[in-house]
């Protein structure tokens, strides 16, 4: 019995063999049938490959693409971000109209209005102006004026630190005056003198060399004691002029010749008690 199982399975060792040959042949064929059908339709996969390596880069490609359509979805949520939070703009080409005369017409996207702010283009606003306007991007200065240089030549005396002692006098605003009013007119900001008559009255600037020319409106304040008085002009402590200065006038305007001093006083004089406000001081180099 046993001789019998032994030469059956013998026997059957042929058979068997042939059999799974067959089989690897015939999935090998099939598996490279599906390789050179892949390698038609992607372009990483080769004809040539294994099964294996063409189902391994077609998963690496898969992956990659997987990866730019999530960047690409990221991308497109942060476009739609920002054409929601886009400015709203709208550009407008003005007829220009000044003191009820047209000028000029149709001063092409002249203005632009973005998010309700209105922005007027230098040449629509050439017109109105002795001058042009022009921006220098280097000095970052917007100017107008008659000079094609772009410079800052004038400055607030105010702003500055020039003036810096004196006797009688106070800068407004302070904390006990908001403003001073001449001849009708409110301003903001200016220089008082206080002339007592007992007492001198001036002020001291510190020039150091920079300026030609001081340009100052000069008044009586409102509502105070009513006398004329005189404006001395001290350049580097020597008198250089004198400006009478008249209760009657509502305001003076007085060109100082400053000559690139170091150093300035102005002093005021009278025999009474009397104040007078310096407004719009405009120093010039």
């Amino acid at each position: 019995m046993k001789e019998f199982g032994k030469n059956l399975l013998i026997g059957l060792i042929p058979a068997l063999a042939t059999g799974l040959l067959s089989y690897v042949a015939t999935n090998a064929s099939v598996e490279n049938s599906i390789v050179t059908e892949m390698s038609e339709y992607f372009a990483s996969v080769d004809a040539g490959m294994s099964y294996k390596q063409a189902i391994a880069t077609v998963y690496e490609e898969n992956q990659t693409l997987s990866s730019q359509v999530q960047q690409l979805q990221s991308d497109n949520s942060q476009l739609g971000e920002q054409v929601d939070s886009a400015p709203d703009i709208a550009f407008f080409s003005p007829s220009l109209v000044q003191d009820g005369l047209e000028i000029s017409s149709g001063i092409n996207n002249g203005v632009a209005k973005i998010d309700g702010r209105v922005y007027v283009a230098s040449e629509a606003v050439d017109p109105f102006l002795d001058g042009t306007v022009t921006f220098d991007e280097g000095q970052n200065i917007l100017a107008s004026g008659t000079t094609d240089s772009v410079a800052v030549t004038k400055e607030n005396l105010l702003d500055t630190n020039v003036l810096y002692d004196g006797i009688q006098y106070s800068v407004v605003p302070n904390e006990n005056v908001e403003a001073l009013s001449v001849a009708g007119v409110e301003y903001r900001e200016g220089i008082l003198l206080d002339k007592v008559v007992y007492n001198d009255c001036y002020i001291l600037l510190n020039l150091r060399n920079d300026y030609s020319t001081l340009v100052i409106d000069i008044g009586r304040l409102d509502g105070s004691n009513k006398g004329d008085a005189e404006l001395e002009v001290y350049l580097d402590e020597e008198l250089s002029t004198t400006h009478s200065l008249s209760s009657d006038t509502p305001i003076q305007t007085i060109e100082i010749p400053l000559n690139y001093a170091g150093s300035m006083k102005l002093r005021l004089t009278a025999d009474d008690y009397l104040k007078y406000c310096i407004v719009n001081p405009v120093l010039i180099k």
